[in-house]
């Protein structure tokens, strides 16, 4: 306001001098000089208004630079909120003892059958080497033996492919025998997982077709027992010629059953070619970019004949460790599915509530420590 009032007064004085040298010419060269010297002051000091703004601007660089010194930006960065993953994991190094992820994103469980622990391990060598390189229970039971580990019968293959899918016993579950045709309508992981929008598949080891193809080995395939899965059941049963696929796509499931025929699985072919079967599965799937994350559990289990052999691989378990003898309700099919929910965030099914968990096992996030 000031500079508008300056400039109105400068402007009327000019009119007003006009106005006299137009009637005094002998003066109009002097006025002129005036009026010429009254602009040069006027228009100097409109123009030191703006420099003279720039000296008091000019010290803030200086104080900038030295309230915020290079050497405060380094020492108040966050750290990454994620812990970094293992890349060193790979099918020779399999289990490195990491931390586990903060959160499990994909559970693989390889499916072989008939076996007991020391039928295996010890005498298979590529599956003894797993188990010395990641780790192992000596004492699983199969679905013989309830949560508390009570007796519950004498089954065979479909009643343990239940049990671990389910969380019941075969007596409340009522999948008691092998008969392809029999289902159930009890709740389910794969129903879990579906209603949990969390992707999962069944890969069995014949031609594509979903839930209708016959295999050796198709009362094996459990999404097919439930009634609750029918209606999408095909879209998620698939040959296991995709599995590497979807493995190298970045499009592995959170929950995946692999399930060989029975001429690859121990049931009818020998332990020996079974050994060296599991290793052309398991192997691509340790080499991968997948695996090296550090986000996928892997479980290698038994149907049945408790104890079942098992291997459980992940890039945090420690090399050769075993899961020890609870004091109360055994290891089982029950404990598996319990952790499988564990990792993925699913209510706990049926008894497994009940059951042990391996959750721990498979180690602590960074942010706990790394298990001893």
């Amino acid at each position: 306001m000031l500079t508008v009032g300056v400039n109105t007064l400068f402007f009327k004085s000019v009119s007003a001098n006009i106005k006299i040298f137009n009637k005094d010419g002998n003066m109009k060269k002097i006025r002129l000089a005036q009026i010429a010297m009254v602009l040069v002051l006027i228009s100097s000091a409109c123009g030191t208004s703006v420099p003279a703004s720039t000296p008091s601007t000019t010290p803030i660089p200086t104080s900038t630079s030295t309230s915020v010194p290079p050497t405060s930006t380094s020492t108040t960065t966050p750290p990454p909120a994620t812990p970094t993953l293992p890349s060193n994991a790979d099918a020779t190094n399999p289990c490195i003892g990491a931390p586990a992820p903060a959160q499990w994103n994909h559970v693989v469980v390889l499916m072989f059958e008939n076996k007991k622990y020391d039928q295996v391990v010890g005498i298979a060598p590529y599956i003894t080497s797993l188990v010395n390189k990641c780790g192992s229970a000596d004492h699983w039971m199969d679905s013989d033996y309830k949560v508390d580990g009570s007796k519950d019968g004498n089954y065979h293959s479909k009643p343990s492919y239940a049990t671990l899918t389910n969380g019941l016993s075969p007596s409340v579950h009522g999948l008691v025998d092998d008969t392809y045709a029999t289902k159930t309508d009890v709740d389910n992981i794969y129903h879990q997982l579906s209603l949990a929008g969390k992707s999962f598949k069944d890969y069995y080891e014949a031609k594509a077709g979903g839930c209708g193809v016959k295999f050796g080995a198709d009362y094996h395939d459990p999404i097919r027992y439930y009634t609750n899965m029918t209606a999408i059941c095909d879209q998620h049963d698939v040959p296991l010629s995709t599995f590497m696929a979807d493995v190298n796509s970045g499009n592995l499931p959170a929950f995946s059953i692999i399930l060989p025929t029975n001429d690859h699985s121990m049931h009818k072919n020998s332990i020996s070619s079974g050994d060296t079967y599991a290793q052309t599965i398991l192997d691509p799937l340790l080499n991968s970019q997948a695996y090296a994350k550090g986000d996928v559990a892997i479980f290698f289990l038994w149907d049945e004949d408790s104890p079942i052999p098992n291997v459980l691989l992940a890039p945090s378990v420690v090399p050769g460790s075993m899961v020890s003898i609870p004091a109360g309700n055994p290891v089982s099919h029950f404990s598996a599915l319990r952790t499988w929910e564990e990792m993925l965030n699913l209510p706990l099914l049926g008894d497994t509530n009940l059951a042990p968990s391996l959750l721990q096992f498979f180690g602590k996030p960074e942010s706990q420590g790394v298990s001893p």
